[in-house]
């Protein structure tokens, strides 16, 4: 029984792993919030910088927070500052 349980949870995982997605939330001139379905810092960074580049600025993460929402699997919110090149330590690449 545990073992199939086991590969029940790891197909799910598997499953949620391919649909993940990213998507802003809210953009400003000096932040960008980006939610994600799974806890996936680079998949956020990236939209974060799709997002800042519109005003000509880097994306400096800030934060991340668990937005409750009664489901099982509650999206995530990354917080990031939107910085122009040479402030803060933000380089262009």
């Amino acid at each position: 029984m545990k073992t199939v349980v086991k590969i029940g949870l790891l197909a799910t995982t598997l499953m949620l792993g391919a649909c993940a997605s990213a998507a802003i939330s809210d953009i400003a001139t000096d932040k960008v919030k980006v939610q994600t379905s799974v806890d996936n810092l680079e998949m956020a960074t990236s939209e974060a910088v799709r997002g800042c580049s519109i005003y000509k600025r880097q994306p400096v993460y800030l934060s991340k927070r668990q937005i409750p929402n009664g489901t099982i699997l509650p999206p995530y919110e990354f917080l990031f500052a939107c910085m122009a090149p040479g402030s803060a330590n933000v380089s262009v690449q």
